[in-house]
């Protein structure tokens, strides 16, 4: 086999890339095992060969000859010992870098929100601070964003999680729609995940649509009358008027 092959393993770039390391490996295995049969089909070969020839000769020829072809033979051998052991080398290092590489990225991970700023000491001293603040970040004062925080526990099902409270997910949901944040910065902010902040985001988004239900609603479900804005402005009226 060609080292050029071997040279293409180790030489290009395995980064973020673990299934083509994973398939060179399979295909390594896979030369081994074909050489391996080849090579005794090779030697079936040269020892029938031999053997052809033995019989042919004189005494003294063959003996020459038996010489000859156990010095090759020999040579072979240790020639295919060499470059097997070489192979097998060149595998193990393949295997302990996958091995390595698929450590690193799926248990060995190291923890990326670690800030001591933490998403609800930075919201205790939004709410503890000026009221201008909750404002700014939320859109509604302190006693507003409480009151929601009720509604939608008490008769919405949004419920805190183990490591989470109720007024950090809304929070978090109101940071994202009043500033226009980003998961990214979302999770700056309140050093969370990136899967964690998106499924509160989801949780809060589906009680706030069942808040939304009995909140925006017409006064008069049957439209009995027409508001007085509609009745005196012709240009709405006009689509009012029953035919």
């Amino acid at each position: 086999m060609d080292d050029s092959w071997f040279n293409a393993i180790f030489n290009e770039d395995f980064d973020d890339d673990y299934d083509n390391v994973m398939n060179r490996i399979v295909d390594h295995i896979n030369y081994l095992s074909c050489e391996s049969s080849g090579t005794s089909v090779v030697d079936a070969e040269d020892d029938s060969d031999g053997n052809d020839n033995n019989d042919n000769d004189d005494d003294n020829n063959s003996n020459d000859d038996d010489d000859n072809g156990d010095g090759d033979d020999e040579s072979d051998d240790d020639e295919f010992i060499l470059r097997r052991q070489f192979d097998m080398n060149k595998l193990i290092i393949c295997t302990a870098g996958a091995i390595n590489m698929y450590y690193i990225n799926y248990m060995h991970k190291e923890s990326c929100m670690v800030s001591y700023n933490t998403g609800m000491r930075w919201l205790n001293e939004v709410l503890r601070g000026h009221w201008k603040r909750c404002v700014n970040m939320f859109r509604m004062n302190i006693t507003t964003l409480l009151t929601l925080c009720n509604d939608l526990e008490t008769h919405y099902g949004l419920k805190p999680s183990r490591r989470m409270s109720l007024i950090e997910k809304v929070s978090m949901f109101l940071f994202t729609i009043a500033i226009g944040a980003s998961n990214r910065e979302v999770q700056e902010r309140f050093q969370h995940s990136g899967e964690t902040v998106s499924r509160c985001f989801k949780e809060v988004l589906k009680s706030l649509c069942l808040f939304a239900v009995e909140v925006i609603k017409p006064i008069d479900p049957q439209f009995t009358s027409t508001p007085r804005e509609i009745a005196m402005n012709p240009r709405y009226m006009s689509h009012f008027k029953v035919r």
